[in-house]
């Protein structure tokens, strides 16, 4: 075809075409394709005696009208949005940072719940407008950064572990291990064609993983995230045969991929901090030694949540709020030497009081210094520690009653549905993957912190999505949900990479 032919019906024709086209970085491959057609249309005609000039005609008679066909490629190809999914997420993220402003544990506290929703939304914005098409373009310098930057923290670990001091770590570990899913879901992808180097990749990240997880000290990889990133890879490797992108017989895919993630799972159970963080999961009463654990703290919420009325808050005298704040309630038939003390600063007051607690600590009690008395005691002083936080669906049932609480259960859950729903429609395989295991991290974390809400921890604590802040933890989630609504967004209109072949059928 005249490439100099600027003015030519066929260059008014492809002109139109695109201009119906919404998405703007598509329409040269629009116009690339049509005009390759068209030519060949042409080129047809001419093999039949037609001159040129006539052959074009027929050609694009033979196309239709360009406005309709620009308007029915644009309905194939155009932005999808999500108004159901950000409604919620705004929901969402409303009620978080109202119940961090209500619940104002510090001034410190009120200050932080206020300035960390402000990065965490930026990031989610530019994550849902940018975040698809930047990691298809820059998809292998990302991963290499994030090994990186994985490394770095690995060697923050030894760091800390050597120098007896953490240097962030419980934060910087809990995202830096979850931040792994989508990269790993995403170099999966990548090299699903080349079975030697995935395997020779897989079994030398497994093997770095088992090292770390067997030999790591208490200030390394959180238990936590480890089983988050475990369930999250398992699902969506299992999500990846189910829909064919990976090919193979399914049923040899489903038991290498369950028996490879037991392997790597086996520090979780097989370790002595394993068995006692899954002991003390399963069964908190067993593993209840002082009020300091964390199962203690587990129990405390379930004997609360079961005098919560159904309509109202808790409501207890002040004599039982200091059995539950000093934990006479069940450690003084237990164990009278972990029961808290009243610390009160008069100068003789102050001297029996530290002769009662170093003859408690002789004795092998751990109790702990509480500050108010009946006269003063509230609700706030006999919750645990973080409750703005570890607690917040545990507190709005105290607070308000069963029925609202299950009623923010209740939109939490909804979250994750229409969650789904949203990625069960994405079409692209590596959209889909990529935003199922963004979905499936989101869903994890929720789980384990509903779960400790009801006095069943596992580890530390996760946050909840939207929710429960935690400053990185926030920023990550975010990053994971706006990858999620940019997989969706750009589903129909971000291609692949043309050097990625097809996927060959069982």
């Amino acid at each position: 075809m005249n490439k100099n032919m600027s003015d030519s019906a066929v260059t008014h024709f492809l002109e139109d075409v695109t201009d119906q086209i919404s998405y703007k970085p598509l329409r040269p491959s629009i116009h690339q394709e049509l005009e390759s057609h068209i030519k060949d249309r042409s080129e047809e005609y001419e093999s039949q005696g037609l001159s040129h000039a006539d052959a074009e005609r027929q050609a694009l008679r033979g196309m239709g009208d360009a406005i309709s066909i620009g308007t029915e490629l644009n309905e194939a190809h155009k932005i999808l949005k999500s108004p159901g999914l950000a409604f919620i997420t705004a929901l969402l993220l409303l009620s978080g940072f109202a119940l961090s402003c209500f619940f104002r544990w510090t001034p410190e506290q009120m200050l932080n719940s206020y300035l960390h929703y402000i990065p965490g939304g930026i990031l989610l914005v530019f994550t849902v407008l940018k975040g698809y098409p930047f990691l298809i373009r820059y998809r292998k310098i990302l991963a290499s950064f994030i090994c990186l930057l994985y490394l770095a923290q690995i060697a923050v670990f030894l760091l800390s572990h050597f120098s007896r001091s953490r240097f962030g770590v419980a934060s910087t570990s809990y995202f830096a291990t979850l931040l792994l899913i989508p990269v790993i879901t995403v170099l999966l992808y990548c090299s699903r064609h080349n079975r030697k180097k995935f395997l020779t990749a897989a079994l030398g990240c497994a093997g770095a993983w088992l090292l770390l997880m067997y030999t790591s000290g208490p200030y390394h990889i959180s238990d936590t995230a480890a089983a988050i990133f475990l369930l999250s890879i398992l699902g969506t490797v299992c999500f990846m045969i189910h829909r064919r992108v990976l090919s193979g017989k399914k049923k040899y895919l489903y038991s290498g991929t369950l028996a490879f993630l037991v392997l790597l799972g086996s520090p979780l159970f097989l370790t002595t901090s394993g068995r006692e963080k899954t002991e003390a999961f399963l069964s908190p009463q067993s593993a209840i030694r002082t009020t300091w654990d964390d199962t203690y703290n587990g129990i405390l919420i379930q004997e609360l949540l079961s005098r919560t009325p159904l309509t109202r808050g808790l409501l207890l005298s002040p004599e039982e709020m200091m059995d539950y704040g000093t934990g006479a309630w069940y450690f003084a038939s237990r164990d009278p030497r972990h029961i808290n003390i009243v610390a009160i600063y008069t100068d003789k007051q102050q001297q029996d009081f530290q002769d009662k607690v170093d003859a408690i600590k002789k004795q092998g009690g751990k109790p702990r210094y509480i500050h108010y008395q009946a006269d003063d005691v509230t609700l706030w002083d006999i919750l645990p520690q973080h409750y703005h936080n570890n607690y917040l669906i545990a507190a709005c049932i105290f607070l308000f009653g069963w029925l609202p609480g299950l009623a923010l259960i209740g939109t939490i859950c909804l979250f994750y549905w229409i969650l789904f729903s949203y990625i069960r429609r994405i079409h692209g395989n590596l959209a889909s993957s990529l935003a199922f295991c963004c979905g499936q991290c989101l869903l994890w974390q929720g789980v384990f912190y509903l779960l400790g809400n009801f006095g069943y921890q596992y580890a530390i604590f996760p946050n909840l999505p939207l929710i429960s802040e935690g400053r990185l933890s926030i920023l990550l989630n975010m990053l994971l949900l706006g990858l999620v609504f940019s997989a969706y967004r750009y589903d129909h209109v971000i291609e692949e990479p043309v050097n990625y072949r097809p996927i060959t059928s069982e």
